[in-house]
């Protein structure tokens, strides 16, 4: 009878430890996927606040972007800095001046906390009928230092990222 007993509490340890491996087997892989999200989930989003419905006397439209980099990560990121590319000529309006044109618009934060947002509006000048062509290009890089120190890039829209 003791011998039944020593073979049925090593199997129920075994099969205990067999489990105990496979809980952290899944705790492992959980893990790695919440690494992954923290890194290649920092995104950056924009969207048209305002938008044109015709062009100007002079051929402009005037948009009002909201740009979006958000965090999903637990911990903080740093240097943060956002290169948002165009494919036609933008120009940035700021209390009615005009910046000289250009195809890349930089936008920074020094430090991202965890699951945060960072959001700036821009006013941007465009030759609408080249605009209405163009903007479905747009694409944005965010790239930052993560808490282990290591520079990391992210490209928005994947898409973009191929082409």
């Amino acid at each position: 009878m003791a011998e039944w007993a020593t073979v049925a509490s090593t199997l129920i340890a075994g099969v205990g430890l067999f489990f105990a491996g496979a809980q952290l087997l899944v705790m492992n892989r959980s893990a790695a996927m919440d690494r992954r999200i923290a890194l290649e989930g920092v995104v950056v989003s924009w969207r048209p606040i305002e938008a044109p419905r015709i062009a100007e006397a002079d051929g402009n439209g005037v948009w009002l972007y909201e740009v979006r980099v958000h965090n999903p990560g637990r911990m903080p990121v740093d240097d943060v800095q956002v290169d948002w590319h165009f494919q036609c000529d933008v120009r940035r309006r700021r209390s009615g001046e005009l910046d000289p044109p250009t195809r890349h618009l930089r936008l920074t934060v020094p430090v991202l906390p965890g699951g945060c947002n960072r959001v700036w509006e821009r006013r941007l000048v465009m030759k609408y009928h080249e605009a209405e062509a163009m903007l479905p290009k747009t694409f944005a890089t965010v790239a930052f230092v993560d808490i282990d120190g290591r520079s990391q890039s992210n490209t928005w829209p994947r898409s973009a990222r191929t082409a």
